[in-house]
């Protein structure tokens, strides 16, 4: 069987890298799944759950914040702002970036230019993300 080259990488570095038989991300316009030989693509991520099928029996599971996907031969390159493997989401660290978030929003709402209302959107979202994968 054919074997992708995958990758999930974020700005603090790979939080995979390896062999895989499938790769589904959230992409812009929906779930896409990508199999090796598959067309080359440039696709935008949406924040949520990456999943790699390593073996025909075992999947891993990341959740992820915005990016970009890129497909090309056999090579599988998820570009994101972060990614944690769904068993090591720290529930307690979420809820507190959670709430961080929604602090900054609420500044923002109030009028503090200082808050950048678009980074706080976006971490809420992702914050929120990992306690719905976290919760499962």
């Amino acid at each position: 069987m054919a074997i992708l080259h995958c990758e999930i990488i974020t700005p603090e570095g790979h939080a995979f890298t390896g062999e895989a038989e499938m790769v589904v991300v959230p992409g812009s316009e929906g779930g896409l799944g990508v199999l090796p030989r598959h067309q080359p693509i440039v696709s935008r991520l949406e924040v949520g759950e990456i999943r790699v099928r390593v073996s025909a029996t075992e999947w891993r599971s990341f959740a992820t914040a915005d990016g970009y996907f890129s497909m090309q031969g056999d090579k599988a390159i998820a570009l994101v702002e972060g990614a944690v493997a769904t068993e090591s989401i720290d529930v307690a660290v979420a809820e507190a970036k959670a709430v961080d978030a929604r602090a900054r929003i609420q500044q923002s709402e109030e009028g503090d230019e200082a808050v950048n209302r678009f980074r706080a959107e976006r971490d809420l979202q992702y914050a929120e993300n990992l306690l719905r994968i976290a919760h499962g």
